[in-house]
Parts: structure tokens; C-alpha cells; sequence
């Protein structure tokens, strides 16, 4: 036997080895709940393999490590030179109808495809890799704390009040506009400090201290941008009958002197 042909037996179980090392093991079906790889990480084979990658706008794309395209999935075009996985997920997302890449590891390549996603096609070595739409995965979240026309925090966060003057107001808890305010006096509550502005024609918004009691007034229309934990805030939408088709005595903004009846 020819020593070049023994060199290249003798090598073939060490290439075998090598190319089963850079695989993972094919995947049978989708996982039901994939780790998710960070959004600033980038996507690595075999480590990643059957996780989800998070793209630039929010989309998942479930990583199959070694595998071609989908059997019927539709060409929809491609680019060179894409340095990385995830530069190859964030052309797909400014590609209509794209919902999955095959990724060329050797040239670079990103391939755009419309499904279908998951693919059976192994690639025989670590050259290609394949991503395609799932979606997101579920995952545990803090439930919020709401009562309805509450104006204690933290339930009053993102409510919306109406005060005893017809005037309705946005609450935001944990924030301060930290504008120059025009006027402050001790409010007991953070639904007298809310009133207490409606009364004032000048008042567009409130920052209410839960500590000091007090209350401040300004000008500022908009939502308070200063994180303050032992503060609250508000800002006003103007009357809360603006809406109505009817306008006469929808509420009593006008004066603001006089509270609303029924």
C-alpha cells in the first residue's frame, strides 16, 4: 500500500472525530422551551446549538448547528460577506417574507429563506448552520400590583385619575419631573396633592414626596423623566369629558374652582 494512501486511513478517524466534536447531536423535533442565548452575545456552534437567538428587533430564531435549509423552504435571496449569525438575522429582518437563514461558515453567506423552519437536512460537517423563526419563549414575570382608581403607589402606577375637578391626570410611581415648580405646599396624600393641582388653572403637573408630604406644582406637560423610588408624579390630560360630543358641562376644568357633581 502506497504511504499516501496509509497517511490518509490512518487520518480519516481522526477527521471523523473532528467533525462529530464541531456537531452536535441532530435534533429530532424543536424543544418546547430552548435556553435563550443573551441579546448581545453572539451565537456559537456547537455551544448554542437548539437555543434561541434573540434578533435586533425582539424576533427568536431557534439555532440548528451542522443543518442545511428545510425541505421546501423558499428562496428568497442573499448576501456575502456577513461576518457573524447574528449579522445574518439582522439583514433577514429587513428582507420581506425572510423568517429563517442558512448561515455559510467557510464564505460567509447568509441565504434568506420563507419557511418552512425546521429542518431534518444535516449539513455533514460544521459548514452550515440553519436559524429560523419560533415563537418567543415564555418566561416568569412579576406580576403588577393594580387596583382599580387607586391612588396609593405602587397600584396607582400607570393609572389614571380624575379629580374632584373634572380633571384627569396620568400617575407615575417612583418618578419626579424635577422641574422648577411655581408653587409647593404640604399635601397629607397624593391624591390631595392631584386635587390640589386641578384647582389651578396654571398647574399641569405634580411631584409628591411620600416622606416629606410635599407637594410641588409646575408646568412641565408630559411624563416625569427623573427616577425618585420616594416619589410620585403626574401630569394632566386635560378635562376628563374633552371626548365628548357633547361639550357643555362635560367637566369643570374651565374654572377649576368649583368640584364636579353629579
Amino acid at each position: 500500500m502506497a504511504p499516501s494512501t496509509l497517511s490518509k486511513l490512518l487520518l480519516l478517524p481522526l477527521t471523523f472525530w473532528l467533525v462529530n466534536a464541531a456537531c452536535p447531536a441532530a435534533l429530532t423535533a424543536a424543544p418546547a422551551q430552548p435556553e435563550v442565548v443573551g441579546a448581545l452575545d453572539e451565537a456559537v456552534c456547537p455551544e448554542d446549538h437548539s437555543k434561541a437567538v434573540v434578533g435586533a428587533d425582539g424576533t427568536h430564531y431557534l439555532l440548528q448547528c451542522c443543518a442545511k435549509r428545510s425541505t421546501g423552504a423558499t428562496y428568497l435571496g442573499q448576501s456575502s460577506s456577513v461576518p457573524s449569525k447574528r449579522g445574518c438575522l439582522e439583514r433577514c429582518e429587513k428582507v420581506d417574507k425572510c423568517n429563517s437563514v442558512e448561515y455559510d461558515n467557510d464564505s460567509k453567506t447568509c441565504v434568506f429563506f420563507d419557511g418552512p423552519n425546521f429542518s431534518t437536512e444535516e449539513a455533514g460537517g460544521p459548514t452550515h448552520d440553519w436559524l429560523y423563526f419560533i415563537d418567543p419563549p415564555a418566561q416568569p414575570a412579576v406580576h403588577n400590583i393594580t387596583h382599580m382608581c387607586s391612588t396609593d403607589c405602587p397600584a396607582a402606577h400607570g393609572q389614571k385619575y380624575v379629580s374632584e375637578y373634572g380633571e384627569l391626570f396620568h400617575m407615575e410611581c417612583g418618578k419626579r419631573h424635577g422641574t422648577v415648580p411655581f408653587r409647593e405646599e404640604e399635601k397629607l396624600t397624593y391624591r390631595d396633592c392631584l386635587d390640589g393641582c386641578a384647582k389651578l388653572p396654571k398647574c399641569l403637573s405634580v411631584d409628591w414626596s411620600s416622606r416629606t408630604k410635599m407637594c410641588y406644582y409646575g408646568t412641565h406637560s408630559g411624563a416625569a423623566p427623573v427616577s425618585a423610588p420616594a416619589y410620585n408624579s403626574a401630569y394632566s390630560f386635560g378635562c376628563a369629558g374633552a371626548c365628548e360630543k357633547d361639550m357643555k358641562e362635560a367637566c369643570g376644568c374651565g374654572g377649576r374652582s368649583t368640584p364636579v357633581t353629579a
